[in-house]
């Protein structure tokens, strides 16, 4: 079943508008309702799905379930946040948005707080700030409505790359506001686009090779074959553009990797095809990854406790290699991981939680542990939580909020047993961890960079 998305959109301090995302490649329609300007009703909405009995998570609770899931889950995000840190933080962007009148700097600061903040009455006035004279300010606003999933951001920033000016201007917004949403329904018209720019000039060649590789990000395969082309005369450099193709199950763009873990120009990008043919269910590539990433340990922590760098290992430029890092190791972990399977990944994951001497690598892989989130996993974070509570690394207490978070997407005794140890300074955190957790899951507590 196709993704969707439910958002309300409230109006003032009592007015609800629900906004749904249409099914996979269905156009998006409004409600009966929609001559007032803050309506845009879609259809569809998700179906509860057991995620197994050792997950907190409940899909009836999730916002994007029903209206009145919605309803529930964003007054208790605003009951607990003025309760533990008052309403201040809550109201003044609310103003500001409201306004309209801020200087570009206030705008953009308050339009922040409204999307970690999760501050859905003010989605009406960032509606409104798509017609600010500023383009900056009218990315960001059109951005955290589709943070929402509000159907207007995606419409403004779909239009504006249509405009003049809107590859260069506007296309890696939206590349990131459809993948971060896994919004498909505009799927069509990007096809449309990428085949009105194959014409023969190198600038339609470029943009049409950007909608491509956007397509396959979302799924679709429509354009593959230009991507295989531009491949061919220009191989990719860098990791990102072969990335692209882990989530297409064709078989030409296994064939593409295949070349490319061969004749990539590069390790990263050799790596990077290693990724998708692991995806591929290829065995040989997912013990590739396991073996690079289990390099992470051996990689040694470039900080004192106080954050201060250790002699020689600061590096002079951003990115530059040193003693402390293993870039195909490192992409190994962060990104080749997640497409291994479970029973191969969980073991590794949990000794580079508990060994590695990088909190950045322990951190990825407690993340990781939580996200596969089997009984097996929960187990491994058993593990980590009791390993973390002997202090035996200089950054050991760093890990316990991300180890609490991780332990209270499980319901059972002993993981809220644990989790109550690693939340023992911060019994908001736990709460609002345990809320998260019930009502959104993963995402929330270690993707969507909510602040409550």
């Amino acid at each position: 079943m196709s993704r969707k998305v439910i958002s309300i959109i409230v109006c003032g301090a009592c007015v609800l508008f629900l906004v749904f995302l249409a099914p996979q490649n269905s156009p998006l329609v409004s409600s009966p309702g929609s001559q007032n300007p803050a309506t845009t009703v879609q259809l569809g909405a998700i179906t509860p799905k057991a995620e197994g009995s050792f997950r907190r998570y409940d899909a009836t609770r999730d916002p994007k379930f029903s209206p009145e899931a919605a309803r529930l889950y964003y007054e208790e995000c605003e009951r607990m946040f003025r309760e533990y840190r008052g309403g201040g933080q809550l109201d003044r962007p609310l103003a500001v948005v409201k306004s309209g009148q801020r200087s570009v700097s206030e705008i953009v600061t308050a339009l922040g707080a409204v999307r970690r903040h999760e501050i859905i009455k003010a989605l009406p006035y960032v509606a409104r700030l798509l017609d600010h004279s500023d383009v900056s300010v009218q990315c960001v606003a059109a951005e955290v409505l589709c943070f929402f999933g509000d159907r207007r951001g995606f419409d403004f920033i779909v239009d504006q790359r249509k405009g003049e000016g809107g590859f260069s201007n506007w296309h890696s917004l939206l590349e990131k506001v459809l993948v971060e949403n896994g919004q498909t329904a505009y799927n069509d018209e990007l096809i449309k686009m990428m085949r009105e720019k194959s014409g023969s000039a190198m600038e339609q060649r470029v943009e049409s090779y950007e909608l491509a590789k956007l397509l396959a990000r979302l799924g679709d395969a429509s354009g593959l074959n230009v991507m295989a082309e531009v491949f061919r005369k220009y191989p990719p450099e860098t990791p990102d553009s072969v990335m692209a193709l882990v989530g297409l199950s064709v078989p030409k763009a296994r064939e593409i990797a295949a070349d490319l873990v061969l004749n990539g120009i590069n390790d990263r990008v050799k790596q990077a095809a290693f990724v998708v043919l692991a995806k591929h269910g290829d065995e040989t590539a997912r013990r590739q990854i396991i073996e690079a990433a289990k390099r992470v340990t051996g990689l040694p922590q470039p900080k004192n406790a106080d954050g201060t760098y250790k002699p020689g290992l600061e590096p002079k430029v951003i990115g530059e290699a040193t003693p402390t890092w293993d870039g195909n190791a490192v992409f190994a972990l962060e990104h080749g991981m997640e497409v291994v399977e479970p029973e191969q990944a969980v073991p590794v994951l949990r000794d580079i939680a508990i060994q590695a001497d990088n909190v950045r690598f322990s951190r990825t892989a407690i993340e990781l542990l939580a996200k596969i989130g089997d009984e097996a996993a929960r187990n491994a974070l058993w593990e980590v939580a009791h390993s973390v509570q002997g202090r035996k690394r200089t950054f050991e207490d760093t890990l316990f909020t991300t180890t609490g978070k991780a332990l209270m997407l499980f319901g059972d005794e002993t993981s809220n047993s644990l989790a109550t140890t690693m939340f023992s300074g911060d019994k908001h955190g736990m709460k609002v961890s345990q809320f998260l957790a019930e009502s959104r899951g993963w995402n929330a507590l270690f993707k969507l960079d909510l602040f409550y």
